[in-house]
């Protein structure tokens, strides 16, 4: 019992209720990541997922257990705690269930079910070093970008983790989509803003020197100013000749 509800049973104050949905949201939080019970579209279309994911599953187990019911007994004894998966084998498949005759076709499976387990075991050992070699020596240099760039290492790895890493590791690409897409276009988003930021710019200098200067003419006498009088009509002889009389 915790202290606050210590202190509610001494009081006699009853403590808050929590109802069904509230407790079925916790629950779902707790076990489908990124779950945000105020997005209902959003929330809705990840329980649909994590629902179905476990159908395919349930699924995929009952063919395997149809196909040899023995699996069942195996799966129920270990389980249980009954046996180890080991004796369980034993126990149900007989202790030379992986002794067959060289040259059958059990034996070809079970050589090859061997030889598949083992590329599997050198494959997890050598990645397992790669992975160790490469995190020591990059650690050290981003230690070095991240205090370069005034960002605390422990914080950016946490933000990879569960922006990055996290949602892949579940197969989730389109919750990272954005993050990558932002990263892949960042130096051109950068490129086009400066070239716009220029244009924007250099018109404006354009603008204040015609304003100052007036197109390099006299003042009062811009190119506006020419253009407007050229434009007036033309005098006829008879016109000129009345205006001048």
């Amino acid at each position: 019992m915790t202290e606050e509800e210590k202190k509610n049973q001494t009081s006699g104050v009853e403590p808050p209720q929590v109802s069904k949905r509230e407790q079925l949201n916790s629950l779902l939080s707790s076990v489908i990541d990124g779950y945000d019970p105020s997005d209902d579209e959003g929330s809705a279309g990840m329980l649909s997922d994590y629902v179905q994911r476990n159908i395919d599953d349930k699924k995929k187990f009952s063919e395997a257990i149809q196909k040899d019911p023995r699996l069942a007994q195996v799966f129920s004894d270990v389980v249980a705690g009954k046996r180890s998966a080991g004796s369980a084998l034993a126990r149900y498949f007989g202790k030379d269930m992986l002794t067959a005759q060289e040259g059958t076709p059990e034996y070809d499976e079970i050589m090859q079910a061997e030889k598949e387990r083992m590329d599997e075991l050198e494959s997890g050992l050598a990645k397992e070093k790669s992975y160790k070699a490469n995190v020591e020596k990059s650690l050290p240099l981003l230690e070095a970008k991240c205090k370069e760039a005034g960002v605390d290492m422990n914080a950016f790895l946490d933000k990879v983790w569960e922006q990055v890493v996290f949602p892949i590791s579940e197969g989730r690409y389109d919750a990272v989509f954005d993050v990558l897409q932002k990263g892949f276009n960042y130096d051109n988003d950068v490129k086009d803003a400066m070239a716009a930021g220029e244009t924007r710019g250099r018109n404006t200098r354009i603008n204040q020197m015609r304003e100052e200067r007036g197109d390099g003419m006299p003042k009062g006498m811009s190119s506006s100013t020419i253009t407007q009088q050229q434009k007036k009509p033309k005098r006829s002889a008879f016109m000129q000749a009345a205006l001048d009389a």
